[in-house]
């Protein structure tokens, strides 16, 4: 029996963008959330409800810390 906790609420996630480098580690991690505008040439959030564990390790992982919750 494992003693971790998992969120399975769901929340709104972003980009500061402002913050971003484009090191599109996001992407990597979560391309199911994230992905790349070619255009714009900056990354986007394709599905912002998400749960805390889904994001958990991209927002760790943001050498800028750009992954933010909004809902809080």
């Amino acid at each position: 029996m494992s003693n971790t906790k998992t969120c399975t609420k769901h929340r709104e996630v972003a980009i500061e963008l402002g913050d971003c480098r484009s090191c599109q580690g996001c992407i990597d991690l979560n391309p199911d959330v994230f992905q790349w505008d070619e255009v714009l040439d900056m990354p986007y959030v394709c599905r912002a409800e998400v749960t805390e564990d889904e994001v958990r390790d991209i927002m760790n992982s943001c050498p800028e810390g750009c992954i933010v919750f909004v809902d809080c």
